[in-house]
């Protein structure tokens, strides 16, 4: 089916038909709802402005709010309608390379403080790679994603990694701070779940798992057997 770009139809506009299950597929409106963010993807959207002064607050609950952010993205990348593609032509399913700079400045608003990429956020950015099938952005979101999730396996194995707004920068290389660390098995199930949904040929699939491939894994399980798509 051809994309559609974000004209606005009176009678099937999105709170009309709604955009869980409809417009999500299943196992990523799952992982939305595990984090309780599911209702990002249902409530009225609020202004990139709105969501930068939301973030701009630290609370505790900040890195859920990012990722309630990048949930709206998200659902405006389904759409191609609503705040986050608003004043350009945005194909549905279709990802740009604003929806990637988007992304890129809720992140590092939402870690200014210090703390690494959440699973929650990790989660919201593979959501929207799943959902992403036109890709018009350079690569941005591809390089993005790698980077986040990395910077979100090495922090919760335990290790330390650099501010967001150096590792996350498009003018850093991943291999500049990436490192080998010894990956616990909590950490190892999340992410072969998750890896296995990227494509075997995409940017950021080879990106991960080049830089995982450096870990110590667990004796009993194989760089080739958790991360195929690296073949």
């Amino acid at each position: 089916m051809r994309s559609q770009p974000n004209t606005f139809v009176a009678d099937r506009s999105f709170c009309a038909i709604g955009c869980s299950s409809q417009a999500l597929p299943r196992k990523q409106y799952k992982q939305m709802s595990n984090h309780g963010l599911a209702n990002s993807l249902r409530s009225e959207q609020r202004s990139i402005a709105g969501m930068m002064a939301e973030l701009a607050t630290p609370t505790p609950s900040l890195s859920l709010r990012s990722a309630a952010a990048l949930a709206q993205v998200c659902r405006g990348i389904i759409t191609g309608e609503g705040p986050t593609v608003a004043g350009r032509v945005h194909f549905s399913r279709s990802i740009d390379a604003e929806d990637a700079a988007l992304c890129t400045r809720i992140l590092i608003l939402a870690g200014r403080t210090g703390h690494p990429v959440s699973r929650a956020e990790a989660d919201a950015l593979f959501d929207i790679n799943a959902v992403a099938a036109d890709r018009r952005d350079g690569g941005r979101f591809d390089d993005l994603l790698a980077k986040a999730v990395v910077h979100h396996v090495m922090a919760a194995c335990g290790n330390g990694v650099p501010n967001r707004d150096v590792a996350l920068a498009p003018t850093t290389e991943l291999s500049a701070w990436a490192s080998a660390i010894e990956i616990n098995t909590e950490v190892k199930a999340w992410l072969e779940n998750r890896i296995s949904g990227i494509s075997r040929t995409g940017a950021a699939a080879r990106a991960i798992t080049n830089s995982i491939s450096g870990l110590k894994l667990p004796k009993e399980l194989t760089v080739d057997n958790v991360f195929a798509m690296a073949a």
